[in-house]
């Protein structure tokens, strides 16, 4: 009941579709990343040979080294210009990267892979989040800053609030292989959502 009466508040209060727009993208996609987040840990020791804790540790390592390198380049690219263009398709493609490679993780098999498919789901996110957030900036109401800021770490607490859960369940009953092509598809949709506000962002 919670969780509905939020969904309806988010629907129905007043902020212009750029916002909102923005929000129930991120919520596709950061609910779809939740649903492995919890398990991730056992994905890896169950999946990769020889893989161990010091693994796990390494993965996420890893992810956020390349994520700090590549972040402050794409930030400086995205700022030579005032159009938002750049911004929306630079957070497009790091939402598509980022979706591959939870597809790509059906087919890992060795530790290699494993950091590899690390590097890259850095930088999907180091592309993702600056225009991401650049375009949030622009557009939010300057008389709602709060309300609209609150609306979406609300919406982030509740989609990976349920999906954390579900992903357990689904990984134990159906395997990872449908939890990948779940996620998959789910960033997949979060990432289209973005297509829609084209044309309501500047060109200049």
């Amino acid at each position: 009941m919670y969780h509905r009466s939020i969904l309806r508040a988010v629907l129905n209060y007043k902020i212009n579709i750029v916002i909102k727009v923005l929000i129930f993208s991120d919520f596709m996609i950061f609910a779809a990343s939740n649903l492995l987040s919890p398990i991730f840990a056992i994905f890896i020791i169950s999946r990769i040979p020889s893989a161990g804790l010091e693994t796990v540790g390494l993965c996420a390592a890893i992810y956020f080294i390349s994520k700090a390198v590549f972040e402050l380049p794409v930030g400086r690219f995205i700022d030579k210009t005032r159009s938002e263009k750049d911004d929306l398709y630079t957070a497009l493609l790091g939402t598509i990267l980022t979706a591959a490679v939870y597809l790509a993780y059906i087919f890992i098999n060795s530790t290699w892979q494993l950091y590899l498919s690390n590097i890259i789901l850095g930088a999907g996110a180091a592309l993702a989040y600056p225009g991401w957030y650049s375009i949030f900036t622009r557009h939010v109401d300057t008389d709602k800053k709060g309300v609209e800021w609150s609306l979406y770490d609300v919406m982030m607490g509740l989609g990976m609030s349920i999906s954390a859960a579900l992903g357990a369940f689904i990984a134990d009953y159906y395997g990872f292989n449908v939890l990948f092509v779940l996620i998959f598809v789910f960033t997949v949709i979060g990432a289209l959502l973005l297509l829609s506000i084209k044309n309501k962002i500047y060109t200049r």
